[in-house]
């Protein structure tokens, strides 16, 4: 089991709000600027159907992740045009108290994300509420190998 110190080492989190009037649009409003400012977080309902096959077999999908920075925004995740970053969320049901967590994948050199252009960077969802209006976005580089431990981790406060 990875060590709590490294884990909470290399933690980072910032929090997003929906934006009024809208049902998936987030603005980033405090904590780390890792992924793009705004966010388009939708749920299973809302989104187009995915294929059931890799990790989708692993944990039921209930929703996505679709960002893109803009020309102003630096962060480690923007290296190719058009700057997409995107994941599925999967729910993990031994931890019903976090909505779920995903993969980030990026744009590559050709502009398209794809399995090669994964980072292997693990998200985690949080919502104050049954609304999902407040998110709380947990980012752990390269660690989606270390879901258990990180799930674990969190739970844990």
């Amino acid at each position: 089991m990875m060590a709590r110190q490294f884990i909470e080492a290399v933690k980072q989190d910032a929090v997003y709000n929906l934006k009024e009037g809208t049902q998936s649009s987030y603005y980033h409003t405090s904590g780390a600027r890792i992924l793009p400012k705004r966010l388009s977080i939708s749920r299973e309902s809302e989104m187009t159907k995915v294929a059931k096959a890799g990790r989708n077999l692993l944990h039921p999908v209930i929703g996505q992740l679709i960002g893109r920075f803009t020309r102003e925004e630096t962060s480690p995740l923007k290296r190719y045009k058009p700057f997409f970053c995107r994941t599925q969320i999967w729910q993990v049901p031994e931890y019903p108290l976090f909505i779920g967590y995903g993969s980030i994948g990026i744009s590559n050199n050709e502009g398209k994300i794809n399995r090669a252009s994964d980072t292997g960077d693990l998200v985690v969802l949080t919502a104050s509420d049954r609304d999902w209006r407040t998110l709380r976005i947990y980012y752990f580089p390269a660690m989606i190998h270390q879901l258990d431990a990180v799930m674990q981790y969190l739970s844990e406060g």
